[in-house]
């Protein structure tokens, strides 16, 4: 099986919209993974589980074991052994009080069962000690009430059943159960523990608080659950390696990794010490690093910055004087907060000064201490300050940005700040813009046009050696026209906001010239900010339970303008991308959080097929996939060839919740084939099949597609902007006022839904080779009348061969495409008569198949066609079948009718002939149809149809028309053929 990871591009069209939105918080989209910054660091350092958000931390009982720790430096040298992950082990109380305490050990972020000490329901064990890291499933105090016979579910396809309670001593009969299978028994009395192990190991725990037998079953109470893996996630080898780290300890204490080469930091580096741990080295003269964890398990992670307490404590600077504060949060050690290494931008910060006890009150005018130069402050202060970036093309200087709310912002091309009065600055007219494209581009660029953001396009045309000529639009409206020379930049300007021209389009032309047929301009850097996100920032402005205090030349301040209370057991809203943990604890304890909602990419799907299918029989196919937030699931089957026989969209197939997910659906092994020729095309299901289709012979061929119904026939034939056909059915289904008579009597209304001419326009249909359209070499005439258009679709077996699955799955976040899943189609046993079908001109001949079940006996049927339309003439085939015509038994008036009739004789051993008609007809069609047969009972009966041709155009039924198609429900082919097509990629 082949995976393909697709990396999906999203493009969102953002409205001007004020501050008073993001009082909320932010929505919650969808990541692929999370990533959690550590502090900065300029030498040695350790990080440990309080204060690297990575790391798992139980902030209510202050514990957690793991610490990263990096020694021995010499300068961006670092030696064999000097870096060390380590995580020792801790003692967490069962929620269920009465049972103690278990042993934690946390690893790359989550925690783990370490041991059991000896206690009423064990021995003492340790299972890290024997290198098994066992996941914690449950841990809980909740009561459950069960009567007789019902199940407690746990994890893991356990569940424990209640077989029986007795009347008088206050003991329960439990069985446990796995996946509805018994896997151990034992009875407990009541203040008792259920107690399941494996390997001497606990990992089922069911404290019995009451029961009470009768005869109808009575009653069970369960009070405590605990429950972890039954087998280990991970099997732990002293001297094994992981990543670059080598695992030099282990014991029922804990783990220690050592670096197991040498390594140098060097600038502008990433260093994997651990799959999803690395170390940043930023690229800065001097050595300037932190370690970065990755989160890629489904679900809501809270990302976190350090913790701290009542008592915590430490010096800052307001102005010029001397500070305190309690807790301090920025960009170095809150990944909430924007930080871009590669610049080294981000100067967010997050200040609490004071606590009261628990409350936090809003800050009043600081209170200076002259005397020993402090000043003492309250609240929250959050500060934002202006920082400069260069633009990606070096020469046109720098812009200003800021970052607010965790996000970067621009914030314009001059500050006041520097001395100088700003003229170009959003941020001093109370606005934040935002950056769409600041990019370097390389090679030529020839005539034509080009793209931009939000609806923008530049057409480049008259290129000359000195000069090359710029039109400006946006969403198709011509804006401006300029002609801009080598080496110079084109600047478009607007007002935005109270700012007045300000470039928000600048490009850069290098070179211009031409080979003398053709010219070439060098653009070679593009600069694009948004006329339509733009943010209104203004001072008493509050968003959470902030309020913009200020709004300055160098920054934004924003305090608390509440109280807010830091209740133990809570979390508190702040304003967007901040949040406030509690402990539920005694002692003051708290972190700065935001949250995010990580859904990986779809894995590779398990798939069940069996490697041999019998063609034109059903087969039941089933697959398994792990992907939250799916949006699309898509599969189809492709033959020997690289050609598509049979797609379809299952995305509401699937049964399952969270990122578990089943799939069936069944295929026929069948493919489609049209009545007229035979020919396949494919078997799309409720979608259009595309195709080409040609109104008469002066008009082009316009990309239409094609609607089959439950029974084959056409329903529909349109395009993104008309309807060319739609039969009576489907026009039901459009809830037009009128009905389908009225709609064929009235021109006006006809012409919006009928274009089609029967005997004249053609439709060439296109199969899907290698994932590409592929128009096919037969046009096919449609005949018959509005009401039953031909040619028809009928299901056929599948051709005997090799074929392959394919599948793509969608999420919010990526797609996959999955190939290589292959089978065999076999023959079907032969149980039915077949007739072909063919079309002619009047006058030509053409010949149909004939299939009979193969059997050493003779076997004859018999058949019945319009002799009027059609001529037979002979019967051939290899293992010489015989014919009879019976128009000799017929009276004259049969005769007159054309009710031509012929038996065919197959020898034993024989099953397949040929017949051979005429065509006397004309703009007709005649079926063939099986009546008798001997020497076998068909299952079932496919018969046959020769379509004779008009010989010259006719346009009795319809006319030609360039009405627009219907406003209800239209399907845009074009766009379901890209959407298919990309999908596929």
């Amino acid at each position: 099986m082949v995976i393909i990871r697709i990396v999906l591009v999203m493009a969102l069209t953002i409205t001007v919209m004020h501050l008073g939105l993001l009082s909320g918080a932010i929505a919650q989209d969808a990541i692929e993974v999370a990533t959690v910054r550590g502090h900065l660091a300029d030498g040695n350092a350790i990080w440990r589980a309080d204060d690297f958000g990575w790391f798992y931390y139980d902030l209510d009982e202050n514990s957690g074991g793991e610490e990263l720790l990096i020694k021995d430096l010499e300068g961006r040298r670092a030696k064999k052994g000097s870096i060390i992950y380590s995580s020792r082990t801790w003692s967490k109380q069962f929620e269920y009080a009465p049972w103690g305490s278990y042993e934690v050990v946390g690893l790359m972020g989550k925690p783990y069962l370490a041991s059991y000490p000896e206690s009423s329901f064990t021995e003492e064990v340790s299972s890290l000690a024997r290198g098994e890291l066992r996941e914690i499933l449950r841990d809980e105090d909740k009561e459950y009430t069960l009567t007789s016979n019902d199940t407690l579910p746990l994890a893991q396809g356990y569940s424990l059943l209640a077989a029986g309670a007795s009347k008088k001593n206050g003991v329960v009969n439990f069985i446990l159960l796995k996946d509805g299978k018994p896997v151990y028994g034992s009875v407990v009395s009541i203040g008792e523990t259920f107690v399941y192990k494996v390997n001497d190991v606990p990992v089922i725990l069911a404290h019995l608080a009451n029961s009470m037998g009768s005869d109808d079953g009575g009653f069970v109470s369960v009070d405590g659950v605990f429950q972890i893996s039954d087998s280990p996630i991970a099997k732990l080898v002293e001297g094994g390696v992981l990543g670059i780290m080598k695992l030099d300890d282990l014991s029922e204490d804990g783990i220690e990794f050592r670096n197991d080469i040498e390594l140098n930091l060097k600038r502008d580096s990433d260093i994997r010490l651990i799959p999803p741990l690395l170390l940043i080295v930023l690229d800065q003269p001097e050595l300037i690093y932190y370690p970065l964890g990755i989160i890629d398990d489904y679900g809501v992670h809270e990302i976190r910055g350090p913790t701290f307490s009542g008592d915590s404590f430490f010096p800052v600077k307001t102005a010029s004087y001397d500070s305190t504060a309690l807790a301090r949060w920025n960009a170095a050690n809150y990944s909430g907060f924007f930080f871009d290494p590669k610049d080294m931008l981000g100067n967010e910060a997050l200040v609490l000064y004071s606590v009261d006890g628990r409350m936090v009150s809003p800050p009043t005018n600081p209170i200076i201490f002259k005397e020993n130069n402090t000043v003492f402050q309250k609240g929250f202060q959050y500060t934002t300050m202006l920082e400069p970036r260069e633009f990606d093309f070096e020469p046109w200087g720098e812009y200003y940005v800021i970052n607010f709310l965790g996000v970067q912002w621009f914030a314009g091309y001059d500050s006041s700040g520097t001395g100088t009065k700003a003229k170009k600055s959003l941020l001093e007219q109370e606005y934040l813009g935002k950056v769409l494209w600041d990019t370097k581009l390389q090679g030529m660029t020839p005539a034509g046009n080009y793209t931009l953001q939000e609806g923008y396009e530049i057409r480049i045309h008259d290129v000359s050696n000195d000069s090359i000529f710029f039109e400006l639009s946006k969403d198709g409206r011509f804006i401006e026209s300029s002609v801009v020379k080598p080496n110079s930049t084109y600047i478009y300007k607007k007002d935005l906001g109270d700012v007045d021209d300000l470039p928000v389009l600048m490009v850069h032309v290098d070179n211009v010239f031409t080979n003398g047929t053709k010219g070439f301009a060098t653009i070679d850097a593009i600069f694009q900010i948004s006329d339509q996100y733009l943010i209104p920032v203004e001072r008493g402005d509050g968003i959470g339970k902030m309020q913009i205090a200020g709004i300055y030349p160098y920054g934004i301040i924003m305090v608390n303008d509440e109280y807010i209370h830091l209740n133990r057991n809570s979390k508190i809203y702040i304003a967007p991308m901040m949040n406030i943990r509690v402990a539920d604890n005694d002692t003051l304890r708290y972190y700065l959080y935001n949250e995010q909602y990580v859904v990986p990419a779809p894995g590779a799907p398990s798939i069940s097929i069996p490697d041999n299918i019998t063609s034109n029989t059903p087969v039941n196919i089933s697959m398994f996939e792990q992907a939250a937030e799916i949006r699309r699931v898509n599969v189809e089957i492709v033959d020997s060839s690289n050609r598509t026989v049979f797609s379809r969209d299952i995305t509401n197939l699937g049964r399952g919740s969270g990122e578990f997910w089943l799939f069936e659906w069944t295929w026929n092994a069948t493919v489609l084939r049209l009545s007229d020729d035979n020919s396949q095309i494919m078997d799309m299901g409720d979608n259009l099949v595309p195709a080409l289709l040609r109104l008469n012979q002066s008009s082009p061929e316009e990309q239409v597609g094609v609607y089959f119904n439950s029974t084959g026939r056409i329903g529909r034939i349109l395009d993104s902007n008309s309807i060319y056909y739609v039969s009576r059915s489907e026009y039901q289904k459009l809830k037009v006022a009128s009905d389908y008579d009225t709609m064929i009597a009235n021109d006006t209304l006809r012409r919006q839904f009928i274009k089609i001419e029967p005997g004249v326009s053609t439709l060439r249909f296109q199969d899907i080779v290698n994932g590409r359209l592929n128009p096919s070499n037969e046009n096919h005439t449609l005949q018959g009348t509005i009401a039953a258009l031909e040619p028809h679709a009928r299901e056929a077996g599948a051709d005997p061969g090799r074929y392959e699955l394919r599948a793509r799955i969608e999420n919010a976040v990526n797609a996959m495409q999955v190939t290589g899943e292959y089978f065999n189609v076999t023959p079907a046993p032969m149980r039915d008569i077949y007739l072909g079908s063919a079309e002619a001109l009047p006058g030509e001949t053409v010949s149909i198949p004939v299939e009979v079940p193969s059997s050493g006996m003779e076997r004859a049927i018999d058949l019945r066609y319009n002799s009027t339309i059609a001529r037979a003439l002979a019967i051939s085939g290899n293992c010489s079948p015989t014919w009879q015509l019976d128009g000799a038994q017929l009276d004259r008036g049969q005769l007159e009718r054309g009710e031509g009739r012929i038996k065919i004789r197959f020898p034993a051993n024989c099953s397949k002939a040929e017949l051979s008609f005429r065509a006397v007809g004309s703009n007709s069609s005649v079926d063939i149809n099986a009546t008798g047969w001997i020497g076998f009972e068909p299952e079932d009966i496919t018969n046959g149809t020769i379509t004779v041709l008009p010989l010259k155009s006719t346009a009795d039924e319809t006319k030609k028309s360039n009405a627009p198609g219907y406003a209800v429900s239209l399907i845009t082919v074009s766009l379901a053929l890209v959407l298919h097509l990309r999908r596929r990629g």
